[in-house]
């Protein structure tokens, strides 16, 4: 089964899941029953291979900044309900989304970071675009790094900590995608 095939099948694992449970952790249940899915498609494509492993790590990377920004979306749309005085039948406080939120936006960057690490074992060798996604998912790191620190120790409210670093995920996330596009155009 191809990358994108296998992608497509987790984020609808993770859908699936997300609808027909009802439990306060269905988030992480469906990134979860994602993780297998992947894992299970591309090592039995693959084998136990390190390319396996950076296809999974990539894969899973992707499935959870599309989660997350799905989160966001439905997070804003609560939101905004509130603000309208039609509050709903959603059993999750606004501050437990945005926590949640905030935790998928640390897996999603300590996904980037193994997917990067396991994309140099592959590779073996530096060149400009992958210099160039490092200099980005440090970026990314150090920025949710400092967000966490002032959430946990600095009293940072945690809605405008996601906010922030929705910014520098989506940042990343554009250095991968984006990256072949820029470097083959302009540089």
């Amino acid at each position: 089964m191809t990358f994108p095939i296998t992608t497509l099948i987790a984020l609808i694992t993770y859908f699936i899941t997300r609808a027909t449970l009802s439990t306060s952790k269905q988030v992480f249940i469906g990134l979860f029953l994602a993780l297998i899915v992947i894992v299970g498609f591309i090592v039995s494509a693959k084998g136990l291979a390190i390319i396996a492993l950076h296809l999974s790590a990539t894969s899973f990377s992707i499935v959870i900044l599309l989660v997350t920004f799905f989160e966001t979306t439905l997070l804003e749309r609560h939101i905004t309900k509130i603000k309208k005085g039609e509050i709903g039948s959603n059993a999750k406080s606004v501050e437990r989304e945005y926590n949640e939120i905030f935790i998928l936006i640390g897996f999603g960057l300590m996904g980037i970071i193994f997917s990067l690490i396991s994309g140099l074992l592959v590779l073996g060798e530096l060149d400009l675009e992958l210099i160039f996604k490092i200099v980005f998912t440090m970026f990314a790191l150090i920025i949710y790094l400092l967000t966490f620190l002032g959430v946990k120790y600095a009293n940072l409210k945690v809605r405008y900590a996601v906010r922030g670093t929705i910014l520098s995920f989506a940042m990343v996330l554009l250095a991968y995608l984006g990256n072949s596009i820029i470097l083959i155009n302009y540089l």
